[in-house]
């Protein structure tokens, strides 16, 4: 049983660590107006709209990743807490 809670030890080291490299891509992420697409006498409204759409792409790439890495840390919690009980029980 030892071997047992050692291995959902480790899987959930990875399972966080996973859930860590989620969470720094999600924190990488940058907006890109597409202001060339604009014409020339652009208004203000279509300018603000344009990088409105940027921002809101964005942020919708960032919560899909959080959401990733909330699951993974979900993940990493429930075997960690496994292989501490487990550990707990063949100590006694």
């Amino acid at each position: 049983m030892t071997y047992i809670a050692v291995i959902l030890g480790a899987t959930s080291l990875i399972c966080g660590l996973i859930a860590a490299w989620f969470w720094y891509q999600a924190s990488k992420i940058q907006f890109a107006p597409n202001f060339h697409e604009l014409p020339e006498d652009v208004t203000e409204s279509d300018f603000n709209w344009t990088l409105v759409k940027a921002i809101m792409t964005a942020v919708q790439q960032e919560s899909a990743l959080n959401r990733l890495a909330a699951l993974w840390t979900a993940v990493a919690v429930v075997l960690g807490g496994v292989a501490n009980f487990m550990g707990t029980l063949t100590v006694n």
